[in-house]
């Protein structure tokens, strides 16, 4: 559980950085040679990802053990995500293999998430509530 939460700690870092390059500057004192704004937006990135996982996970882990079929869901949901982040990559101007304003259009990221929240709905109910095992054991005995 402890790795799963530096996983995401790490990642919510990573956002915070992403974001924070975008950031203007602030005019706060540079920490470490970046503008303190910024360092301050990946300090919190950083706290808050490990704070929200830590409670996270739990929730996840009970939702996970009372509907088994929301992992399949979730490997789906990351597959169609990663073809999002393939399309954008051959879309990018250095590559141009499919049309830079395909990813950027309205069509396809409405596609995009209409897709993402059919797997998610789809997911939540195909997903059979798992009884549990006093519930099961009453029934049968």
């Amino acid at each position: 559980m402890e790795l799963a939460d530096i996983a995401f700690a790490v990642d919510s870092i990573l956002a915070a950085v992403a974001l924070a390059v975008a950031l203007p500057p602030s005019g706060l004192p540079n920490i470490g040679g970046m503008d303190g704004g910024k360092f301050i937006v990946i300090l919190l990135g950083g706290f808050i990802g490990l704070i929200i996982m830590r409670f996270a996970a739990n929730f996840f882990v009970k939702l996970l053990h009372s509907r088994p079929g929301l992992e399949i869901a979730a490997f789906i949901i990351v597959g169609w995500v990663g073809i999002k982040l393939a399309v954008h990559t051959l879309a990018h101007p250095s590559l141009h293999v499919i049309p830079e304003a395909f990813a950027e259009s309205t069509a396809w990221k409405i596609t995009f998430y209409v897709v993402l929240v059919l797997i998610a709905v789809c997911g939540w109910f195909l997903s059979s509530k798992k009884l549990e095992e006093n519930q099961t054991s009453k029934v049968n005995g």
